[in-house]
């Protein structure tokens, strides 16, 4: 009697440095392939198809998908700050002009957010493409809105409000976009107006 069949064996077809989520750290990955072989008696003897790749980390054992190989935290942080620091500057340009009091709080924001201050020139310079995109605070936003969790969206709403209550009083434009908000994060109404007056009850604390 013939016994053919078919199973997938395991080999490693990489092995570099890589960021490892289990470790919260640069470890040795090894990048992992499972093929599926045609077997005779139980033995492999022709390679067919590729089942799947995963990355192995040597350290915890832990395996992750393969896009974990080039993952990088410090990129994804600094895009972060990038996306983040233009909220603000469209949160400022709701009212047609990122004045002084609302650059100087964009840069404290930016410093709450970062550790570290902005560059002059590259506030200037996203003010200035801000101004020129056409682009108002919400059409942004909802560019971002399917990458953002609860916490995120609540950061960027926080971002946007002390931006633009930088004078205190909000202007008509800063009013409009703010209130947009909730349909473009796509926050229920109840939750909104709730965080909204928990910032403000926050900030006026932080004020007196």
């Amino acid at each position: 009697m013939i016994i053919w069949g078919t199973r997938g064996l395991t080999s490693t077809v990489d092995s570099q440095p890589f960021y490892c989520p289990q470790c919260d750290r640069q470890r040795q990955g090894d990048l992992k392939q499972v093929r599926t072989f045609f077997t005779l008696y139980f033995i492999p003897i022709i390679p067919m198809s590729v089942a799947g790749r995963y990355v192995e980390c040597t350290s915890c054992g832990g395996s992750f998908a393969e896009e974990a190989m080039t993952y990088d935290p410090e990129a994804e942080r600094q895009e972060i700050q990038l996306q983040m620091l233009r909220v603000m500057v469209m949160a400022a340009l709701a009212d047609g002009q990122v004045d002084d009091a609302e650059r100087s709080e964009i840069r404290k924001q930016y410093m709450e957010l970062a550790g570290l201050p902005i560059p002059e020139d590259t506030l200037n310079r996203e003010v200035e493409l801000a101004s020129e995109s056409g682009a108002n605070l919400n059409s942004f936003v909802a560019g971002l809105t399917n990458q953002l969790s609860p916490h995120g969206k609540a950061l960027l709403v926080q971002l946007a409000l002390r931006t633009m209550a930088a004078h205190g009083d909000l202007q008509p434009g800063h009013r409009q976009q703010l209130a947009q908000l909730a349909t473009t994060l796509e926050i229920p109404q109840d939750q909104y107006v709730e965080l909204i007056r928990q910032l403000s009850e926050v900030d006026n604390e932080a004020a007196g």
